[in-house]
């Protein structure tokens, strides 16, 4: 089985093609992966942030969280799934171990998490993208607690997480400010971003000119201290962050992402009515994803960095 793994603390990512084909156990879904993303998580992965905070590294370390294709075969367990269904979702990168990821032919789940069925209309391309940005977007979003008469600030709008959480955001009918670069303007503002500041120079001071009362929400995508942008919130403005910005302190939340399979089915039905579109901004084969994992450490993205695994 073809698999994108890293060997060893030592090695690089790289394609393997000699890996056993996963066994389901008795509540266990068997999925052939058709697509995949690429997330910030993965390159923490592979780079071994996560094994320096304690998660256990069982190499090789199969890369990819995200995924999306057609089940092969179902455990003796399992009553919701049958070989043929389209589903998607992403595994966990500490449920145990990092050891098992998604960058492979076959992947096995279990049946009461990290899986659902992929909503009909919906591309296996634009599933296998969706679940781990798309989830936490709606963490955060929920967090909030928005108002049509709300004025939020996104930081990191641009990227897979900041650009689904926008149009989140504009749904509940929020005013949504953005630093950014100049390009980025006209794909922000067919998100839903209303006024889009430049992300060079004083941030805070650009949103008061917008905003002089100050925003009532932050989704902080960029930092991981709290405080960067202190200085543009209202003194009871809520912030939300996935990368620990948030700090502590009432109507401050930081997430992470849940597999379950209500979210899973949730986003499913954002991604069918429409509410959600996915940016796909390139595509990398499944020998190429050590190659996305530089680009989306390395260039600016809008949207997402899929994976065609087969």
């Amino acid at each position: 089985m073809q698999a994108v793994t890293l060997d060893t603390s030592e090695t690089q990512p790289a394609l393997r093609e000699d890996l056993p084909e996963p066994t389901p156990a008795d509540n266990e879904v068997l999925v052939r992966v058709q697509a995949s993303s690429v997330n910030p998580v993965d390159n923490s992965i592979a780079a071994g942030m996560l094994a320096q905070m304690g998660v256990e590294y069982d190499y090789p370390v199969t890369l990819g969280r995200d995924y999306a294709g057609v089940v092969e075969r179902v455990g003796t367990a399992v009553s919701g799934y049958r070989p043929g269904d389209h589903v998607f979702g992403f595994v966990l990168h500490a449920h145990p171990k990092a050891h098992d990821g998604a960058w492979a032919e076959l992947i096995t789940v279990t049946e009461d998490l990290s899986i659902s069925p992929v909503p009909d209309g919906i591309d296996l391309a634009v599933a296998g993208a969706a679940p781990l940005a798309g989830i936490t977007a709606m963490t955060l979003v929920d967090a909030l607690e928005l108002a049509e008469d709300h004025v939020l600030l996104v930081a990191g709008a641009t990227g897979g997480v900041g650009s689904l959480a926008v149009q989140l955001a504009a749904r509940a009918g929020a005013r949504i400010l953005a630093p950014a670069l100049p390009e980025d303007e006209s794909f922000l503002r067919e998100l839903g971003v209303s006024d889009v500041v430049s992300r060079d120079g004083d941030v805070a001071a650009a949103v008061r000119d917008i905003a002089p009362d100050g925003v009532d929400a932050l989704i902080d995508l960029v930092n991981y201290a709290p405080g960067a942008y202190d200085a543009a919130l209202k003194p009871e403005a809520r912030v939300a962050s996935s990368t620990g910005a948030a700090g502590d302190g009432p109507g401050r939340t930081n997430v992470m992402a849940a597999p379950t399979p209500e979210n899973l089915q949730r986003l499913g039905a954002l991604l069918a009515d429409g509410t959600l579109r996915v940016h796909l901004q390139a595509a990398y084969e499944l020998a190429q994803a050590p190659e996305a994992l530089a680009a989306l450490s390395g260039q600016h993205t809008q949207g997402k960095l899929a994976v065609r695994v087969s």
